[in-house]
């Protein structure tokens, strides 16, 4: 099922991404790669709150750097190549990722390909997801004000998951 999803997200990129200018989302594409990152090194060495499932092609650390290095800058690169200028249709446009990204998650969820733990369920998937996308957008416009109030929302979380 990963391959699928690296498939489907590999043709939505290749055509929905703008490519003429994909220089200038490369920053943000390799933000959520190293978030991403950051919360496999914190999490595995405490304990997971969501797990993807291995395969019998991919074991569990290639499931994961496909997911780091293809499928979440890919997602990132598409949902900036054509996000509006305009404040109403930023709205109903995030409001579009938010709900696809959740349905998503739980089908995957739902098929055991993504497994919850240690407290985190579907709402607080929605919580981050909501906080994600507008994230991904002013890291785009505003990288040093995007990265401090990162350092915040990990702080929120990894005290709320009682890491620290």
């Amino acid at each position: 099922m990963h391959l699928l999803f690296v498939i489907l997200v590999l043709f939505l990129s290749f055509k929905k991404g703008d490519w003429k200018n994909w220089e200038t989302y490369y920053p943000t594409m390799l933000y959520i790669s190293l978030a991403s990152f950051l919360y496999e090194y914190i999490s595995h060495s405490n304990f997971h709150l969501w797990d993807l499932k291995e395969m019998h092609i991919l074991n569990a650390m290639n499931v994961h750097f496909v997911h780091n290095l293809l499928i979440n800058p890919l997602i990132a690169f598409v949902f900036l190549s054509h996000y509006p200028d305009k404040p109403k249709k930023q709205i109903s446009y995030l409001l579009k990722w938010v709900i696809s990204f959740l349905l998503i998650e739980w089908f995957a969820e739902s098929y055991g390909l993504l497994l919850y733990d240690n407290g985190w369920t579907i709402g607080w998937s929605a919580f981050f997801v909501i906080i994600m996308f507008p994230m991904i957008r002013l890291h785009h416009v505003n990288k040093p004000l995007a990265l401090i109030l990162s350092v915040f929302i990990a702080i929120f979380y990894l005290s709320i998951f009682d890491y620290l």
